[in-house]
């Protein structure tokens, strides 16, 4: 297969990442992550069923009742998700073929996107199984993040023109452009916490939380990733209608149902607390970098990418304010989660224009710029 080819392979399946990640921002906030008790099926279906004996049935069989409106997100998804999979084994077998006649074509990230899109696969199911665990959950969205990432970068790789920026330009911000890298996916690993454990609206005032808040937090709690530190009986007792299902079937330690999150409400402040300060943290920080390349001299196409990167992160700013101030609309949440991925993006290009392209011409024996 032709690099060519290999690049709009890429940019399908990156549309196809986009989709599945704000699919399953739709899906989680509007709490439907279970809205098929199995997997990967939907009440033993290939998609959600219609036939209302067999619904009744189902419903008996899998202890939950049957919602469409939570079904069919849930399903359509997973569906999306499968696509992406397809794309990526024709992208692994073109990369590898091709390099047969093109030495030049890379096939590292193909071979890293491969493994990484089955664990991410086994994630899903885990979801399900484990009843939306909020580690597997925060995990399974940075895999669809990475996904997306790797195949951005990919469609870099492939492009026609390898080098378009002096060594002399990209040394002013190879640094910088990293650090705001770095502390992007730190944040949207945040982010992902903070909405596997329904923490979103622990804090309802700005710009830090509700009057209080330090004497009502409890940070080793909140970052309990496997969460044990919690009576069951407790919660038991609180919701007896939710956990009697799997009560039921339980064998020993009762297999809790996490969906609505189990933490306490200090503990969700502590959390909800770390992805605010993250926020302010990234904003001075990839604004800065912004700033700089607005004011860069020397490179047009810095300024237009540091406009570009200036826009994203105000907008992705926006869009959290707008999340506290009209109690996490359920529209501007996905468009929350859409600025994530765009910003990282953002970045993965900035990156690539004065860090990694570099080491791309040396491999090819390419000339700087």
């Amino acid at each position: 297969m032709q690099k060519k080819t290999l690049r709009k392979f890429a940019i399908f399946a990156s549309i196809l990442a986009l989709c599945v990640i704000l699919l399953g921002a739709w899906t989680r906030l509007s709490d439907a992550g279970l809205g098929c008790p199995d997997w990967p099926g939907c009440y033993g279906h290939f998609t959600v069923p219609q036939d209302a004996d067999y619904i009744k049935q189902a419903e008996v069989e899998y202890n939950q009742v049957f919602e469409a409106d939570k079904a069919w997100p849930e399903m359509i998804h997973r569906h999306f998700a499968k696509a992406i999979g397809l794309v990526i084994i024709i992208l692994f077998v073109g990369a590898w073929r091709g390099r047969r006649k093109d030495p030049s074509i890379p096939v590292l990230l193909p071979s890293i996107l491969l493994p990484l899109v089955i664990f991410q696969g086994l994630l899903g199911m885990w979801t399900v199984t484990l009843k939306v665990h909020p580690f597997v959950v925060m995990l399974h969205l940075l895999g669809g993040f990475s996904i997306l990432s790797l195949l951005f970068l990919y469609i870099l790789q492939l492009r026609p023109k390898i080098v378009s920026l002096s060594q002399v330009v990209a040394k002013k911000f190879k640094k910088l452009a990293m650090v705001s890298f770095v502390l992007v996916i730190l944040q949207i690993a945040l982010g992902g916490w903070t909405a596997a454990n329904y923490a979103a609206t622990a804090c309802t005032e700005l710009p830090f939380c509700n009057d209080g808040w330090t004497q009502n937090v409890d940070f080793k709690g909140g970052y309990d990733l496997w969460q044990k530190g919690f009576e069951f009986d407790e919660f038991k007792a609180l919701e007896q209608e939710k956990f009697e299902a799997d009560l039921a079937k339980a064998q020993g330690e009762p297999f809790i149902n996490y969906e609505g999150g189990v933490l306490s409400h200090e503990q969700k402040v502590a959390i909800h607390v770390s992805h605010r300060i993250g926020a302010y943290i990234v904003f001075l920080v990839v604004g800065l970098l912004a700033f700089l390349m607005i004011r860069e001299k020397d490179s047009v196409l810095i300024r237009h990418f540091g406009r570009a990167l200036a826009l994203v992160l105000i907008g992705q700013m926006l869009l959290g304010f707008s999340n506290i101030i009209f109690a996490l609309p359920l529209y501007v949440a996905v468009a929350h989660n859409g600025g994530g991925v765009i910003l990282l993006l953002t970045l993965i290009a900035v990156n690539f224009l004065v860090n990694w392209q570099f080491r791309q011409a040396k491999q090819v024996g390419g000339k700087h710029g």
